[in-house]
């Protein structure tokens, strides 16, 4: 299990997303942005790296999971999927709760400048339905992270292959009949 500070981690994410330009990859890849801004480091907890001013006047928020190597030249072509944020208290990860205030997440990977972007909301329906199959389907890591004197937690991810999230988002919301009420 590895070990990481919070603020390590979060400065990371923020300095790589920055010096690779999210920004400009954000806005052209959602039809309507007009422009993308560095989220406040305190919505970072409720599931926003960057606001994206949309011209329905909306401002839709993007949650960017950076990774620093890409692993598709080893053969894993995965998404780090958060099953558990703080498995000691029972806190579900980021990507089964649907209080996050994200519209969409941004994964990026650093070395090759690959990226996947999914809508929330579609990824959310499709983890809190999948997130126990995948752990037995799928490599899962804990990571323990001290947030400050005294504080740690162990969060928990499962590497499911992008295919088979995709494939899940297709099945769940595309592959679907409607069931006609009976009175």
């Amino acid at each position: 299990m590895n070990s990481y500070g919070f603020q390590e981690r979060l400065v990371m994410s923020h300095g790589a997303a920055q010096g690779a330009q999210i920004e400009h990859l954000i806005l052209g890849r959602i039809p309507g942005a007009l422009s993308v801004h560095p989220a406040h480091p305190i919505n970072d907890r409720h599931g926003t790296d960057f606001w994206v001013e949309h011209a329905s006047g909306r401002h839709l928020s993007v949650d960017c999971k950076v990774r620093s190597e890409d692993w598709k030249r080893r053969g894993c072509d995965d998404l780090a999927i958060e099953t558990w944020s703080v498995m000691e208290t029972g806190k579900v990860g980021w990507s089964r709760d649907p209080n996050k205030r994200t519209d969409y997440v941004l994964w990026y990977w650093v070395d090759t400048g690959r990226w996947c972007l999914l809508p929330f909301p579609l990824l959310c329906g499709v983890c809190q339905e999948q997130w126990q199959s995948w752990l037995f389907l799928y490599p899962t890591h804990q990571q323990r992270t001290q947030g400050g004197p005294g504080s740690s937690w162990t969060s928990e991810c499962v590497f499911v292959p992008r295919r088979a999230v995709w494939a899940e988002i297709y099945r769940r919301y595309a592959e679907g009949q409607i069931i006609a009420a009976t009175a």
